[in-house]
C-alpha cells in the first residue's frame, strides 16, 4: 500500500496537482474530525450529516480528478460548494457565532486562494465572501434561526477546531513554501542547463562557437592588449574517418578536446572552444607572443603523445595559426577568425604538425 502511495505520489510532476492532493487530504482529515466533533458534541442530525456530505463530496472529486485530470475545475468546485452550501448550513446547525464556524469561513478563502488563477476563482471569490456576510447578517437578525450549543461544547468546539484548522493550514503553508522553493531551485537548474547547453558543444563539452563570438566581441575586443587566438585543426581526420569510422573519430576530438581544455586558464580571462569539424581556438591572454607560441607548441607536442588501447597504430598531429588580437589589421572579430582561419586552411596543406604566427 504505501509503494501504491509513494509511485501515485512520484508521478505528480506539477505543482498544480501536487497542491491538489495535499488540499484534498487535508480537507478530509478536517472534514472527518469536524464530523466526528459534531457527533460527540451532539449539536444535531443535520450538522453531522453536512460534515459526511463534505466527505464524500472530497472523495468524489479526489476520484473524478484522478480519472479526467481536471485538477483546477475540480479545486473550485470544491472550494463552491463548500463555502457557498455546506460551510453557511454548518454554521447555523452549530452554533453560528458561538461556535468555531467563523474559523472554517476563513479556512474557506484560504483553500479558493490556493486555486488555479483566473476570472472563474476572482468570481467565485466574490460570491463566497457574499455568501459569508449574508449568513452573519441573517445570524444577526434572526437569532432564533441558530441552533444552540452548551457553554461546555463550545470550549470543546474551538479547541479542537483551533488545533485542526491550525494544524492544516501550517501544514498546507509550510508545503506550499517548500513547494515554491523547489520549483525556484528547479527552474534555476534548468535555466542554468540550457545556458551551458547553449554556450557549449555537446560533443567535447567546451564552448561552442556563439560563446566564443561573444567572448571575442564583449570581452577580447574591449582590452585587445596581450590577446592572442590561436587555431589548432586535428590533421588527416578525414582520412582517419574513413578508416576507422566516425565514432572512434568522435573520441579522438573528445580527447584532443579535453588536452587543450586543461590549457584553459580560466581565471586568466581565456577562452578554449571548439569551432566545429575539427578545429579547436584557443584564446590566450599572455604577456608577449613568444609565451603564447610557446603554450602552443606545447599543446602541439602533448597531441603526439596521445594514444587510444583499441587502435594502437594511430597517431595523431594538429597544425595551428597564432594572431596577435590586437593587429591593426583586424577591424572587428569575423575578419580575425576568418583570416586566422583561412591562414590555417592555407598552410595546412603543406606545413602540417607545426605552429605558425601572422
Amino acid at each position: 500500500m504505501i509503494d501504491k502511495i509513494k509511485k501515485f505520489w512520484s508521478a505528480q510532476d506539477t505543482l498544480e496537482k501536487t497542491l491538489f492532493w495535499v488540499i484534498m487530504a487535508l480537507c478530509l482529515v478536517v472534514g472527518i474530525c469536524s464530523t466526528i466533533l459534531s457527533a460527540y458534541e451532539r449539536v444535531g442530525t443535520v450538522s453531522v450529516v453536512v460534515g459526511s456530505v463534505c466527505c464524500i463530496l472530497f472523495v468524489v472529486l479526489s476520484i473524478f480528478a484522478y480519472n479526467t485530470h481536471m485538477y483546477a475545475s475540480c479545486h473550485l468546485v470544491m472550494c463552491g460548494i463548500v463555502c457557498m452550501f455546506l460551510q453557511p448550513m454548518l454554521f447555523f446547525a452549530c452554533g453560528g457565532f458561538a461556535s468555531a464556524m467563523p474559523l472554517y469561513f476563513v479556512a474557506g478563502i484560504l483553500l479558493l486562494s490556493m486555486g488555479p488563477t483566473g476570472l472563474a476563482k476572482r468570481i467565485l471569490f466574490v460570491l463566497s465572501l457574499s455568501v459569508f456576510l449574508a449568513t452573519f447578517l441573517v445570524a444577526s437578525l434572526y437569532p432564533q434561526v441558530v441552533l444552540p450549543i452548551s457553554s461546555e461544547m463550545i470550549f470543546v468546539d474551538m479547541t479542537v477546531s483551533l488545533v485542526v484548522l491550525g494544524s492544516g493550514v501550517f501544514a498546507l503553508g509550510s508545503y506550499v513554501l517548500r513547494a515554491y522553493e523547489r520549483e525556484v531551485v528547479e527552474k534555476k537548474n534548468l535555466v542554468a542547463k540550457l545556458d551551458f547547453l547553449a554556450n557549449h558543444d555537446s560533443l567535447t563539452g567546451l564552448s561552442n562557437r556563439r560563446h566564443l563570438l561573444d567572448y571575442l566581441g564583449n570581452i577580447v575586443w574591449l582590452q585587445r592588449n596581450n590577446f592572442y587566438i590561436v587555431m589548432y585543426r586535428i590533421n588527416n581526420i578525414e582520412q582517419l574517418r574513413e578508416t576507422y569510422g566516425p565514432f572512434f573519430c568522435d573520441g579522438i576530438i573528445c580527447d584532443v578536446g579535453r588536452l587543450i581544455g586543461q590549457m584553459e586558464l580560466v581565471d586568466g580571462g581565456e577562452c578554449v572552444a571548439y569551432f566545429g569539424n575539427h578545429d579547436f581556438v584557443h584564446v590566450m591572454q599572455v604577456e608577449s607572443e613568444a609565451e603564447a607560441l610557446t603554450r602552443a607548441e606545447k599543446f602541439r607536442e602533448d597531441v603526439t603523445h596521445l594514444s587510444w588501447a583499441e587502435h594502437k597504430d594511430v597517431h595523431i598531429t594538429v597544425s595551428g595559426i597564432v594572431a596577435a588580437c590586437n593587429s591593426h589589421g583586424f577591424t572587428n572579430t569575423t575578419q580575425l577568425l576568418q583570416t586566422v582561419y583561412g591562414q590555417l586552411s592555407h598552410f595546412n596543406v603543406t606545413d602540417k604538425n607545426t605552429i605558425r604566427k601572422i
